[in-house]
This record gives C-alpha cells, sequence and structure tokens, in this order.
C-alpha cells in the first residue's frame, strides 16, 4: 500500500505524545548560496548571521504513530511508513529507498508506505558533492570535500539529480533500518526474558524460540534511547536485491496519484503564462487591457520578462494570452545560423580553449602527420517532460505554502522566499508527484512565477505551463561542436587521443539563474569549464597521451541540466570515432576497444557480454547492421549492441538493443531494467529526431509534431542484463542514456558504410 502524497491539510498534522519536544529551530541563514556544478557540487559559498547547530527531526507524526528515528514511523494498524527525501518522477525512489530501510527492518512489503521527508539537515543529498575538490592536493580535497558536505548538511540540500539517490542513501536507510530492528529485537527481548542474540526479525515479527510478536505490540513499550548508534547490517537474504512491487504504480493506476496539477484548495484561481523571446531586451510595449475584458479573466500579472493571466479557469486564461500585446527591444536574440556560425568560427580558432586532461605527448604528436580526424556535433534539446511546469501556491498571514512537482525542496524554498521577501523558515513546500523531470524541475522558475502571481492577486493559484510555452521556455540542453583527432601506432593501438569542444558553459547558466552573485564575483562569469568535458575526460581505454579541451561560446539561450548531463554528447563523440578508428586501423571494433583496456577489469567484461548478447560480430545482411558502445558515468558501466536496419538517413530502423549494466550492488533489479529501457527509449527519441532551432527569439519546435518523441510502434525490443557485483552502488536513471546513440550510429556504419557524425540522425 502507499501513503497518500501529502495535502494541503498534512502542515497541520497533529504531533504524537512519543514524540519528543522539539526545540524551537532558531532563524535560518541570512544569506545562502549554493554553486551547482556538472555532477555535483563544484563549490558552497555561505553567508550567514546566526547558524542552527540542531534541529528536531520534523517528520510529521499522527496520534497512531510511533516514530522510531528520522526516517522511520509505525501506525498500530502495522503500517510502516518511511520518509523519501528524494522526487519520485518515474524513477522508482518510493520503492528502492524504502526497499533498502524494509530489508534491515524485516518488514511485511505489503505494509511498507512511503511519504516525501520534510525539509531538514538529516536528508540532505550528501552524495552530490562526493566529487568536490577531486583535483586538488590530498590535504585541500579533504578540506574542500568535508566544508561541502557539512553545508549541504546544514543548509538542507535536498536534490535529485546525479543519479544518486540510492547512492546517497544506501548507507543512511539501510543504517535506520538496521537501528529500528535492534530497538524492536531489545523490546521484545525484555518481554519474553530472552537474549536479544537469539531473535531477528521477519513479516514485520521479532521471531525466535518459537516465539512471534508483531512489530505493532511492541510500540507502547519502546524506548528510542534504546537503539544502537552502530547497528549491524543484514548479510542474509531479505528484500534487498529482489524484485518487489513498487509502491507508486497502484496509485498512478487508479488515478489517486497526485501529481502537481491535481492540487485543489479553496478560493484557487489559474494562471497561464508567457515568457519574453530569447535574447531579447526591455520590455517596449505592454498592453494588457484586453485580456482582462474577457469572460472568467480576472486580470494579468506582469514579472520580469514574463506575464500571466489569470483566470477563473486555466483555459480562460490560456486563451486570454493570446490577446495580451506584448513586444520587446531587439537584442542578442537566438538564432540558429548565428549560433552555428559561432561554434563552428571557436572551433576552428587555433588558439581558443582551456586542456583540462593533457597527459603524455599529446599536443606534439596531434600536430604530427598521419593523425585521424573526425567533427561532430549535437544540438540544443528540450527536457519534453509529459508535465509540463506547474505550481500552486497559497500565502497566508506572512506564510507561503507550495505544492510544486520539484527536484529540489530546498531550492524551491530559497527562491521563493527571496522572491516573496520572506525568511526561508515562512515557505512550506509540499512536493508531489513528476510526469517526468531529467533535470528540468530542479529549475524553480515555475514556483517563483507562482509565487509573485499568488502575492499579486491575493488568492492561491495554480500556474499551468501550456505546452507551447515549457517547449519554448525551457533550459536547453547546449549545443556543441567538437573535433575528435588521434594517432594510431604500429601495434594498431590509439597512442595520442585529442578532443577539443566548443560549447556553452552550461554550469554559468545554470547559476546565473540560482546564484547570480557567484558568478558574477567569484566564479568570473561563464567560461572554459571542465564539466564540459566531463564525458571525455575519464575514458575506459588506457591511452597514454590525452588532451581535452573546452572552448566556451557565449550565446543568448539558457541552459540547464538534461539527463545524463556532459554524458548526452561526449560519449556520441568518442565511442562513434572509436569505431571509426577501429575500421582506420583494420581492426574490428570489440577486438579494438579491447586492445586498450584490463581484459580482466569491469569495463572490458560489460562490453564483452553485450558483444556476445548482441552477436556484435555476426555479418550484416539485408540493410541490417550492429553497432556497440561502452560508457562509464555516475558510478555505473553499460555496453549497449544496437541492431539497426537502414538504406539511407531517412530509413533508420532500431530493430533491437541489448544493454548490459554494472551497476554495483542492485537494490530492485526490476528497477534496474525499467530505468535502462527507459533511457534507452529517450536517448533514441533525441538520437534520431530531437532538436531545437531558434529564429528571432523563439523555438521553432515547440510542439510534438515538431519535436516528436518515439511511438510504441517504433520502439525496439530491449534485452537488459545485469552483472552481479558486489561493488558499491552505482546510478541508474542516467547511465543508459550515454551509449545509445554511439551504438546507433555504428550500428549504421556497418549496416550502409556511411558514417552518421550529427545528432539528429533523421531529419523531420
Amino acid at each position: 500500500m502507499t501513503a497518500p502524497t501529502m495535502k494541503p491539510e498534512a502542515s497541520k498534522t497533529d504531533k504524537s505524545p512519543r514524540e519528543r519536544s522539539a526545540q524551537k529551530a532558531r532563524p535560518g541563514p541570512s544569506r545562502r548560496q549554493i554553486l551547482v556544478g556538472a555532477g555535483g557540487v563544484a563549490a558552497l559559498v555561505v553567508g550567514y548571521t546566526i547558524w542552527p547547530r540542531e534541529r528536531a527531526v520534523n517528520l510529521p507524526v499522527r496520534d497512531s504513530e510511533t516514530l522510531i528515528n528520522a526516517w522511520l514511523k509505525i501506525d498500530a494498524d502495522g503500517r510502516i511508513t518511511v520518509a523519501v527525501p528524494q522526487a519520485e518522477m518515474g524513477q522508482g525512489v518510493y520503492t528502492a529507498l524504502p526497499q533498502l530501510l524494509a530489508h534491515e527492518l524485516g518488514a511485511d512489503w505489503r505494509m511498507v508506505a512511503v511519504e516525501p521527508a520534510p525539509l531538514h539537515p538529516v536528508y540532505a543529498n550528501r552524495a552530490f558533492v562526493e566529487s568536490v575538490g577531486a583535483d586538488l592536493p590530498a590535504l585541500l580535497s579533504g578540506i574542500a570535500h568535508w566544508t561541502a558536505v557539512s553545508l549541504v548538511e546544514r543548509f538542507e540540500l535536498q536534490v535529485t539529480g546525479g543519479s544518486t539517490s540510492v547512492r546517497a542513501f544506501w548507507e543512511p536507510l539501510r543504517a535506520a533500518g538496521a537501528a529500528a530492528r535492534e530497538l524492536l529485537i531489545r523490546t521484545a527481548a525484555r518481554r519474553l526474558q530472552v537474549d536479544p542474540e537469539t531473535l531477528d526479525t521477519e513479516g514485520s515479527h521479532v521471531v525466535g524460540g518459537g516465539k512471534r510478536v508483531a512489530f505493532t505490540e511492541l510500540l507502547p513499550d519502546i524506548d528510542v534511547n534504546d537503539a544502537p548508534t552502530s547497528p549491524a547490517l543484514r548479510t542474509g537474504s531479505g528484500l534487498l536485491g529482489r524484485d518487489v512491487p513498487r509502491l507508486d504504480i497502484p496509485a498512478k493506476v487508479n488515478g489517486t496519484a497526485e501529481f502537481g496539477a491535481d492540487v485543489r484548495l479553496p478560493g484557487m484561481v489559474y494562471a497561464a503564462v508567457r515568457g519574453a523571446p530569447l535574447g531579447a531586451g526591455s520590455r517596449a510595449r505592454f498592453g494588457p487591457a484586453a485580456a482582462g475584458a474577457e469572460d472568467k479573466v480576472i486580470g494579468v500579472v506582469s514579472g520580469d520578462r514574463w506575464f500571466a493571466v489569470v483566470g477563473e479557469t486555466w483555459w480562460a486564461a490560456r486563451q486570454a494570452l493570446d490577446l495580451v500585446d506584448a513586444e520587446y527591444r531587439g537584442g542578442d536574440l537566438a538564432e540558429s545560423a548565428e549560433i552555428e556560425e559561432r561554434l563552428s568560427r571557436i572551433l576552428a580558432d587555433p588558439d581558443s580553449g582551456s586542456a583540462f586532461v593533457n597527459s603524455g605527448d599529446a599536443a606534439d604528436a596531434l600536430a604530427g602527420e598521419g593523425v585521424a580526424t573526425a567533427e561532430y556535433a549535437v544540438p540544443f534539446l528540450a527536457h519534453a517532460c509529459m508535465e509540463p511546469m506547474t505550481a500552486t501556491v497559497r500565502i497566508e498571514d506572512g506564510r507561503a505554502e507550495v505544492w510544486v512537482p520539484t527536484q529540489s525542496q530546498t531550492l524551491t524554498a530559497w527562491k521563493v522566499a527571496d522572491a516573496l521577501g520572506l525568511p526561508t523558515r515562512a515557505v512550506k513546500v509540499y512536493p508531489t508527484l513528476l510526469g517526468g523531470g531529467f533535470g528540468r524541475k530542479v529549475e524553480v522558475d515555475a514556483a517563483v512565477q507562482a509565487a509573485m502571481i499568488a502575492k499579486e492577486v491575493g488568492r492561491p493559484v495554480q500556474l499551468i505551463w501550456h505546452r507551447e510555452e515549457d517547449m519554448a521556455r525551457d533550459m536547453y540542453r547546449p549545443a556543441v561542436r567538437a573535433r575528435l583527432q588521434a594517432v594510431i601506432g604500429p601495434d594498431k593501438t590509439i597512442s595520442a587521443f585529442g578532443a577539443k569542444l566548443a560549447a556553452p558553459d552550461l554550469g554559468a547558466s545554470f547559476m546565473s539563474r540560482m546564484a547570480p552573485a557567484i558568478v558574477r564575483g567569484i566564479a568570473g562569469g561563464a567560461g572554459d569549464s571542465r564539466g564540459m568535458v566531463a564525458g571525455l575526460t575519464d575514458l575506459p581505454y588506457d591511452i597514454p597521451a590525452q588532451r581535452i579541451v573546452h572552448a566556451h561560446v557565449d550565446m543568448p539561450v539558457p541552459l540547464g541540466y538534461w539527463r545524463s548531463v556532459e554524458h548526452s554528447y561526449g560519449p556520441f563523440f568518442s565511442e562513434t570515432f572509436m569505431d571509426e578508428l577501429a575500421a582506420r586501423a583494420g581492426v574490428d571494433p570489440l577486438a579494438f576497444r579491447l586492445r586498450h583496456m584490463d581484459r580482466q577489469g569491469r569495463a572490458a567484461k560489460v562490453l564483452m557480454l553485450a558483444a556476445s548478447r548482441g552477436t556484435l560480430l555476426a555479418p550484416a545482411e539485408n540493410g541490417t547492421g550492429r553497432g556497440i558502445a561502452l560508457h562509464e558515468s555516475f558510478g555505473t558501466i553499460v555496453a549497449q549492441v544496437a541492431h539497426v536496419e537502414a538504406s539511407g538517413p531517412e530509413s533508420i530502423r532500431v530493430r533491437k538493443v541489448n544493454c548490459v549494466v554494472d551497476c554495483g550492488q542492485v537494490a530492485n533489479p526490476d528497477i534496474v531494467r525499467s530505468q535502462m529501457e527507459g533511457s534507452i527509449i529517450f536517448g533514441l527519441s533525441a538520437a534520431l529526431y530531437g532538436q531545437v532551432r531558434f529564429e528571432t527569439g523563439e523555438a521553432v519546435q515547440q510542439n510534438f509534431d515538431s519535436y516528436p518523441l518515439l511511438t510504441l510502434a517504433e520502439s525496439p525490443e530491449v534485452e537488459v542484463e545485469i552483472v552481479s557485483s558486489d561493488e558499491a552502488p552505482g546510478g541508474v536513471g542516467e547511465p543508459g542514456v550515454p551509449p545509445i546513440a554511439p551504438a546507433v550510429a555504428n550500428a549504421y556504419f556497418a549496416a550502409t558504410g556511411q558514417r552518421l557524425r550529427t545528432m539528429p540522425f533523421v531529419n523531420i
């Protein structure tokens, strides 16, 4: 069973008498800034006047519930509720994370429920900063890492991204479950007058010596101070690593699951919004009167570079948007032709860019003769979530409540508080289920707009972006141009490898919205960035000399984190190029890759298993070819073999994909398989069809007629094999995306003899 998504009245939930009285939290930091870089937090800069050192757990508890610890409460009816701080956007965290705790607890899975965790330092996502200071000397690296982790916890950074959910909470949730298990065992041992070592838990009971006591029977006698500080984790079988039913599916099937637009509040009105063209100057003319005269239209609210119509129904507000006369002064309007010229010019400039990897004699070797060179390009991409941006806000008595599908309660609370001039503690965020996120919903623009509209009209407001607005005012995956070079030695291995990418700075674009003062004052604005080449700086191949360069390109297009981030384009360049180099060396693609790998290593084993499952080396026939690609990202290694039927660039059909994944220890294998399948469809849609072009500051592609997603009829058969592993758990939400585009490109070459170096592969 599942606990319902938190509803408006949840903020007034009674506290259990067993819950210890909470010390009042002192005021939060007066200023806080967080700099998020590719793959994690690059730096944290905090100014504060008062720093809260201790905060009582604020998980809502009803009279019938007993709070066991910050992660767990047990109801008198036997329901076991697990607090989950990560956003559920279809990736399965509302099952995988409770499963970790339930495994250690010995819970009956049929009685496990889940609810969103509130903002609190204990729920901070520490894994989001694991890479901080990685390139610093050991001492400084340790200091930077400690500082980042400490500040993330102190300031409650709850964020879902970077495939960190299971990695971040694997240990905390297992420890919480194990501590609760030992607490219940000690309580039962006192009642039964037996040695606790003779007892265990299973099916929500304490068992041993022929006795069986339900957890619920023990609740009145529990002393939370009896919980161990260092509980032992289970070593035997249980729920871990098993396919158990997902907790979010029943409500999604029967329609009771609450997404952002499902929220209803008394007296609520609706808003539709439209933003300025990308790169436009200030507003030159604004005539809202005609819209306000329409039936069921309440008024027009004007914000910074956007305006919204408020109505008694959303459709009335949406229709009236077209009656608002708004014109903007010219600026650096986004134009695809001009952007492409900038990318080409910067890529060709020998003096542009900074080398973030420069090993061996790569520079000299790549400047000599016999260098293989290929250029690649990828376009801007939209997130295209099925659920467009939305938020509902109610402001009463100097406090704001926000119902929003968000990947970060923390960023939402901070930015809404800033927009309304309220202290952060005066903003309560109720996260709903997400109808897709992919990085888009770590952004807070819809929540901030809804808050400002609610403040202006004095009533609760639900803002829903229409599809065209959602596509036209996205935070896009950046367009990138790349030149790859290599020298192949007499032994038919790569002696030198180089890559230069021309691209804007994604991290600086994100921070210009979240913390502009840092970008201006500390980061120095956009520039060459190591983050932009993250998908190329740690290849799975042993190459003695490497040079990886990023050259920054200014452009008036807002950029955002898109599923697999820099790994969404880097492996397309490198893995397609590896196939080209294999052909140049006269070696088959599998053998060529293996020449550069430890054959006993994890990556080589994944590669060979995928090649075997996909019959990679079988001869092409009837216009069908097979291609392979391998990449490691977010702690996980994935190899894919694509089976492609093609006779030309307009007739590409991916018939089957074999996927092999080594993601370390697994919580729920079915979720891993589902995420690989979803990633492949997501990445394949982008590879075949995805692109956003701009004319006079407006996106040309604004709906699914011009930005198509793969249909069911077009989708390939997908076979996923999970490698059994005792390694630390890796991510699974994003690592399945990177290999699919190069695997398809390589299969296309095997089928046709023609190379695909530019995405999308199919012109529509």
